[in-house]
């Protein structure tokens, strides 16, 4: 029984050696600092390119060493792009909330008030204050993506993790 087990488990080792596979990374780094951004084939990327100013998003396909290739119709140039954009979670998180929130605020209020029966149904704090919340929820819209553009101070280059290339061999120019 217990060499069975042990066939099973040298089956399943190495089934993972074979699907491990080392690969090409995009990182995104700002240099002297321990900020990076890696990007794998798989990773979804929004980004923005510099001759036409398009914004391109969808999931990287292909990482080459010069370019890359997003939902395998957009070959983009390491060299074209302008800017890369990273969606912020706790923003989006943040005004999703106060959206809601807002108009939340206000059916509450009035809902009391007429349940109580004051005078008036609509506060005018009340209504300052759903309106100030929808209104923050908007304004924060613009910083949902923190836009990190190529050049100075964040650089883009290609990490070439695989080994079935043969490194170059000077000795043999």
């Amino acid at each position: 029984m217990r060499t069975y087990a042990h066939i099973l488990l040298l089956l399943a080792m190495g089934l993972m050696l074979s699907s491990a596979h080392a690969q090409r990374i995009l990182m995104l780094e700002k240099p002297g600092k321990f900020k990076n951004y890696k990007y794998f084939i798989g990773s979804n990327i929004v980004l923005k390119t510099i001759p036409s100013g398009e914004k391109h998003d969808g999931t990287i396909r292909v990482i080459t060493d010069t370019s890359i290739v997003i939902n395998f119709d957009n070959e983009i140039m390491l060299s074209d792009i302008e800017m890369i954009m990273r969606p912020r979670w706790g923003l989006r998180l943040l005004s999703k909330i106060t959206r809601i929130a807002g108009p939340g605020y206000f059916i509450l209020d009035v809902v009391n008030n007429s349940i109580t029966g004051h005078p008036t149904i609509v506060n005018k704090n009340t209504a300052m204050i759903s309106a100030g919340l929808v209104g923050f929820s908007y304004l924060i819209v613009p910083m949902h993506n923190k836009r990190m553009k190529a050049g100075n101070p964040w650089r883009i280059k290609v990490l070439n993790m695989s080994m079935d290339e043969e490194p170059p061999n000077p000795f043999l120019q």
